[in-house]
């Protein structure tokens, strides 16, 4: 994104505020129609969990403003330019991110986490992962073999340590010369969105190697906090809370550390596992 277009500071005479996961957030911009937008994309970026809310303060704040020649947008944060697009695409999926990670980092009850997600038999599959891991592949072919569709990007977790569903769409990167992403919604993977809280069952932290072989370590929940803090987005801004609800959340858990193979093969392989070590977890308390 270009910085390099010199303007004087519009003034932002169109505002809201929002609040989300309990962050108050300020929009506001230097007409209507654009103010239009920014609400627009704000609401996109957070599945319109979100509520418009008047006369308070917010605590973090987006401008949004044009060139006079109306060719170049330029966002602000909390008073200060921070970037600037011609293309108008570009520059609200910058702000759709930015503003994701600005509420997760922020939110003070609930804690995320950059994984994928998805529900089986009650139960969550956790995957931490940093992006170009091949997390959403095996989220997706997990969701082709029956799992239900909660994240590819975030777990969301409450004090208790259950999962909430942010279902966005599966972001499938894939190369045709250059890299390219494509919006992919679960349904057409012929998977359903699971809806309801539920625990986490098996955390799995694992990347994509050629010809790996599946040799998984089991870790302690100390060990398996200490490898997922490093995705835990509030662990600056709210580091107590954070640490607390990971040790809740894991504290019944299966935690497996090892890399593997195509996401194809593993996703079966990974869900039979997972079903034996069910099965095994009932044996013994029954």
């Amino acid at each position: 994104m270009s910085q390099n277009s010199v303007i004087s500071d519009h003034a932002f005479d169109f505002k809201l505020v929002f609040e989300s996961y309990g962050v108050r957030v300020k929009l506001e911009a230097s007409s209507k129609e654009l103010l239009e937008k920014a609400s627009e994309a704000a609401e996109s970026a957070l599945l319109g969990r979100l509520e418009i809310i008047e006369n308070v303060n917010a605590e973090h704040s987006f401008g949004f403003s044009l060139d006079d020649d109306g060719e170049t947008l330029f966002l602000h944060e909390n008073g200060e330019r921070i970037t600037s697009d011609t293309s108008v695409k570009r520059f609200f999926r910058f702000f759709d991110g930015l503003l994701r990670i600005k509420v997760a980092e922020f939110t003070r009850d609930r804690v995320f986490i950059h994984a994928g997600v998805v529900g089986w038999k009650g139960r969550a599959i956790v995957i931490p992962a940093n992006s170009f891991r091949g997390k959403t592949s095996l989220v997706a072919e997990l969701v082709r073999n029956g799992a239900e569709y909660y994240s590819d990007e975030y777990a969301v977790l409450d004090e208790n340590g259950l999962v909430h569903s942010f279902p966005r769409f599966l972001a499938i990167r894939y190369f045709d010369g250059e890299l390219r992403e494509k919006l992919v919604n679960p349904s057409s993977l012929g998977g359903r969105v699971g809806r309801v809280e539920i625990p986490i069952g098996l955390v799995l932290l694992t990347e994509y190697e050629a010809d790996a072989v599946w040799n998984p370590q089991t870790l302690t929940a100390g060990q398996g906090i200490i490898e997922m803090i490093p995705h835990t987005i509030p662990r600056r801004a709210n580091t107590k809370f954070a640490l607390n609800v990971l040790n809740t959340s894991v504290s019944d858990a299966i935690i497996l550390k090892s890399p593997r193979g195509e996401a194809s093969d593993f996703a079966v392989e990974i869900l039979s596992y997972f079903d034996n070590y069910i099965s095994l977890a009932r044996t013994f308390r029954g």
